[in-house]
């Protein structure tokens, strides 16, 4: 199969196309970004400040420059409170090991309620060679509470996923492994890699209730000292995202011995597969029953949105585990699903994701800046899905975009099931995708016009083309003069809507050629034969077309310019 997009030769492999389950098929991942490209990942930093930002009875610091604090304060779209060392270039040379002892008692003396200080290492103190670990060990027991090294500059790792790995081990080792030895807790599940994103945990939770269960420890929507302290003692870890929670539980599995079991909650085959395991686990009985109620449910509730959205196609570029759950998600909405890719993605994340594509759809990964752009104009999906770093692209070319981690509210479960559907819909529907061009309908071949001329559309809401020229009440006018398109009146018609059959004699369609005499073409839905004979007798062109205004005005650009069909019947 043809590559449908051209890569430099150093990112040869890193795109592919399903054609099948093996090794062969799945993308070069984990890898050094090429350097000079403009790559949508982000370091380890700012990776590990996704995964510990929502721990909120410790106290954030970032040892490092304050560039390095800002950008660790713009995870998940929330405002936070973050402390720094703020190194400046004497501390570089001289080193900033006062500067963080310092930072860390000023920080616990401004908030004593915290329980606990995580500190960021960045790149610039661990480039120094700072023992930063001995420091924290120092201030751990001189202020009676933990304080964690992030082992996280950006160097470290190739992507954020590397700042996943270095939060899991500051919890580990100076949270998890702290608490207390105990008994099992009845009914009880830690959930490692939920960050409860517009309350997904809340969903997870009341699906998890309705079995009998209690969750001990969310890493980290709602993570807390204490019950992270508490954390060992759960009978069951749920991981939700495997990027984040898989190597927490496998320790977690080591020292104490308890069980994991890898799930999603997003789409309703994927969170029925999820609480029917949970169940049997449990030795939970009536589950299948309660769960054939609910999907039949979300489906219903769910129906008035998908005829909206079926054949739709869709691209889902975000971070790693997320991909295959989400693309089966979609595929139950309807939409075809056409590109997969992530940021930071390994060889399983794109073998499960690869699972639930169709042959030829492409695996994407680290893509930079080009690529997208070039898939966005050689596929043309209805929607790309990502991240706020390809928002922006995407909305330059013209192509709906759904942010994710999504902004608005709950996709984990029935109910988030339900809300990704209306919100696709809804953000489809938009009407401003009706007035702008994608980005693939324009560029430097867009027609020019050599002189002014007018143009007459048939058109209701102004929108869209909707009008038959013989039934057409009003006439937009548009001045167009080379590349620039100006609406100038609305021109009614006397006598209302007049079709041929009966119109011969209320002088039709003459009287309505003659309203649009100074025009060079007339832009309507359908026109009779009759219309279409007058109107060439008086030099008027007529297309007909159903587009959207704007597409129809450049059409008739290249009609009047010849470049286009000059029969009227435009499509």
């Amino acid at each position: 199969m043809e590559m449908p997009i051209e890569v430099m030769p150093e990112r040869t492999g890193h795109i592919t196309l399903k054609s099948d389950c093996g090794e062969a098929a799945l993308p070069r991942c984990e890898q050094a970004t090429v350097p000079g490209v403009i790559s949508q990942r982000a370091c380890a930093l700012y990776g590990a400040r996704w995964m510990l930002a929502a721990v909120k009875d410790v106290i954030h610091l970032v040892h490092g420059p304050v560039g390095c604090a800002y950008n660790a304060g713009t995870v998940r779209r929330k405002s936070y409170s973050i402390a720094t060392t703020c190194l400046e270039e004497r501390d570089i040379i001289f080193g900033g090991r006062e500067k963080l002892r310092r930072t860390i008692t000023e920080a616990v003396h401004l908030h004593p309620e915290a329980e606990g200080v995580l500190v960021y290492v960045t790149c610039a103190a661990g480039l120094i060679g700072e023992d930063v670990e001995a420091i924290c060990r120092e201030a751990s027991s001189t202020l009676g509470r933990p304080v964690a090294p992030v082992l996280c500059p950006g160097f470290c790792g190739v992507g954020q996923g590397d700042g996943h790995d270095a939060a899991a081990e500051a919890l580990l080792e100076h949270f998890i492994d702290r608490g207390e030895p105990g008994p099992v807790l009845e009914n009880s599940v830690n959930i490692l890699g939920e960050f409860d994103v517009q309350g997904d945990l809340k969903e997870i939770e009341k699906l998890l209730a309705h079995l009998g269960l209690n969750i001990v420890c969310a890493v980290s929507g709602r993570a807390t000292v204490e019950n992270m302290s508490r954390a060992r003692r759960a009978a069951l870890n749920i991981v939700h995202c495997r990027r984040t929670g898989q190597a927490m539980a496998d320790v977690m599995e080591k020292r104490y011995g308890i069980p994991q079991m890898k799930v999603s909650f997003f789409g309703l085959e994927e969170t029925a597969r999820a609480l029917k395991a949970v169940g049997r686990f449990f030795h939970r009985e009536g589950v299948e029953r309660w769960l054939q109620d609910r999907v039949v449910a979300a489906r219903r509730q769910a129906a008035p949105y998908l005829h909206r959205l079926a054949g739709k196609r869709v691209a889902v570029f975000f971070g790693a585990s997320r991909m295959g759950s989400m693309a089966k998600a979609f595929r139950e909405l309807g939409m075809e699903l056409i590109m997969a890719g992530s940021q930071f993605g390994c060889r399983e994340d794109y073998r499960e994701a690869g699972r639930c594509l169709d042959e030829g759809t492409l695996l994407l990964d680290d893509a930079n800046e080009r690529e997208l752009t070039e898939f966005l104009r050689r596929r043309r999906p209805h929607l790309l899905v990502g991240g706020t770093r390809e928002k922006f692209l995407a909305h330059k070319l013209g192509v709906p975009f759904l942010v994710f981690p999504q902004e608005t509210s709950p996709y984990a479960g029935f109910n988030g099931f339900v809300n990704l559907a209306r919100e696709v819909a809804v953000l489809l529907d938009a009407p401003v995708w009706r007035l702008v061009r994608p980005g693939w309908e324009s560029g430097p071949e867009q027609p020019v016009l050599p002189e002014n001329v007018k143009v007459a559309v048939a058109s209701r809401d102004g929108m869209y083309v909707d009008e038959h020229f013989g039934r057409a009440e009003k006439f937009l006018i548009f001045t167009l003069a080379g590349r620039k398109v100006k609406k100038i009146e609305v021109r009614a018609v006397k006598g209302g809507a007049v079709n041929c059959r009966d119109g011969a004699a209320r002088g039709f369609p003459g009287e309505k050629l003659d309203l649009l005499e100074d025009c060079r073409a007339v832009v309507c839905l359908a026109a009779g034969h009759c219309a279409r004979e007058r109107a060439a007798e008086k030099g008027l062109l007529i297309m007909e077309t159903s587009d959207a205004v704007p597409a129809a005005l450049d059409d008739c650009i290249r009609m009047i310019n010849g470049e286009g069909r000059t029969d009227g019947s435009t499509n």
